[in-house]
């Protein structure tokens, strides 16, 4: 008997069900655009964006899944079916012969707080079943959230990018929230600046140290093939940070690509819907006033590359060799190492791995993202102040 591909596994174990099963799928269909929309006024300026988009020699489908959850408000409940029958009018009305709409009303999803991750799992999900209908298993699927604007050649660069390269597994996109709209001293522009500045500092900062799988991790600001997106269990059902989890996850696999030559446009706004992201650090940070935000300092990066570039001699070497090798390093390092019993962890990899390229990758599959996420936060601020975003940003770049 052959054997079952990851992509079909994954849809018997998670019996996923069709949304569109009398809705046929182009044999052209070569990318999916994947919408969660809740409570969303501005989404048919994001369609038309994407309906305004340049054409290519290929098929685009684009899955609106407007949702809401059994705690949302009636008032939001009313709203979505609102937007649902004037999506469904959209979709008949906006006719392109290479793109698709297909919406659909999803209610009363289960949970105590709404999220992003639920919703656009269930979308992902489709997406990988309508490739699956037409034995495309290396469909791309995209995800962009309800309040983007993207540029005219937003699919055909996502398609280019793809199209001829089978081992790209994933990519991400360039992005850029816009503020000049609003006036300089307006709060929501100073806090928006501050916070992309940081997160090109922390994206730059990871790729200094030495961590290979420096990437964005923005929910509105990526794409992947099916079989990667079935490989890794799917999108995660987290309330906020789904798309950071779930692309942890991804990059370790294969490759990645980021794209530069078109970009996305998300909103700039307030938002306490979840509990972290965009919305929430801006509302943060306007709370507190912090015209100046604080973050990692560049110092504890430079620390993290002089870990980092002892990788090599980690491999094969004693426990007491790799001791004697890291003595040198600050106390409070060590004593971050110590706690998370870092000598027992390599001598598992060592004993695991033949090869160094397989140990470095069992090495960050240790020393991963939320395990340096974890080790900033262990030494921030007891042990190093955090400082300005804008002072270190400046900093990395000189000595880079």
């Amino acid at each position: 008997m052959a054997k079952k591909s990851v992509c079909r596994a994954y849809i018997e174990k998670h019996k996923v069900k069709p949304l569109f099963p009398d809705i046929p799928v182009s044999e052209n269909t070569e990318l999916i655009v994947v919408i969660p929309c809740y409570d969303e006024s501005g989404v048919f300026d994001t369609l038309d964006c994407l309906f305004e988009c340049e054409s290519g020699n290929f098929d685009t489908e684009i899955i609106l899944i407007i949702n809401s959850f059994s705690i949302s408000k009636d008032i939001i409940k009313k709203h979505n079916k609102e937007t649902y029958e004037r999506a469904l009018k959209y979709a008949s009305e906006k006719k392109r012969e290479n793109l698709k709409l297909l919406p659909t009303l999803i209610e009363e999803l289960p949970g105590h707080q709404t999220g992003a991750g639920v919703p656009r799992k269930i979308g992902m999900d489709e997406a990988l079943i309508r490739f699956l209908s037409i034995n495309k298993e290396n469909g791309v699927i995209v995800s962009l959230d309800a309040d983007c604007m993207v540029e005219k050649n937003y699919l055909p660069e996502i398609y280019n990018t793809f199209s001829g390269n089978e081992k790209l597994l994933s990519a991400t996109i360039d992005f850029h929230h816009p503020v000049c709209h609003l006036e300089r001293e307006n709060p929501i522009r100073k806090s928006m600046e501050l916070y992309e500045i940081y997160l090109h500092y922390y994206k730059s900062a990871l790729r200094y140290c030495g961590y290979p799988y420096a990437y964005h991790t923005i929910g509105s600001a990526f794409a992947v093939r099916c079989m990667p997106y079935a490989q890794v269990g799917g999108m995660g059902k987290q309330q906020a940070g789904e798309d950071f989890y779930f692309l942890q996850k991804i990059f370790p696999l294969g490759k990645t690509k980021e794209i530069f030559t078109t970009k996305i446009y998300p909103a700039a706004r307030l938002s306490d819907r979840v509990p972290f992201g965009t919305g929430p650090a801006l509302a943060k940070m306007i709370a507190e006033k912090e015209i100046a935000k604080y973050t990692y300092s560049f110092k504890s990066f430079q620390i993290l590359k002089t870990f980092f570039e002892k990788i090599d001699f980690f491999f094969k070497a004693s426990p007491e060799s790799i001791e004697n090798e890291i003595k040198n390093l600050p106390d409070f390092v060590l004593k971050f190492l110590s706690e998370d019993d870092f000598l027992s962890e390599i001598d598992i990899i060592n004993r695991t791995t033949a090869t160094l390229p397989a140990f470095k990758k069992r090495f960050f599959n240790y020393f991963n993202a939320f395990k340096i996420l974890k080790f900033l936060n262990f030494i921030h601020p007891v042990y190093l102040p955090f400082k300005e975003v804008k002072g270190e940003f400046l900093l990395m770049k000189h000595v880079k």
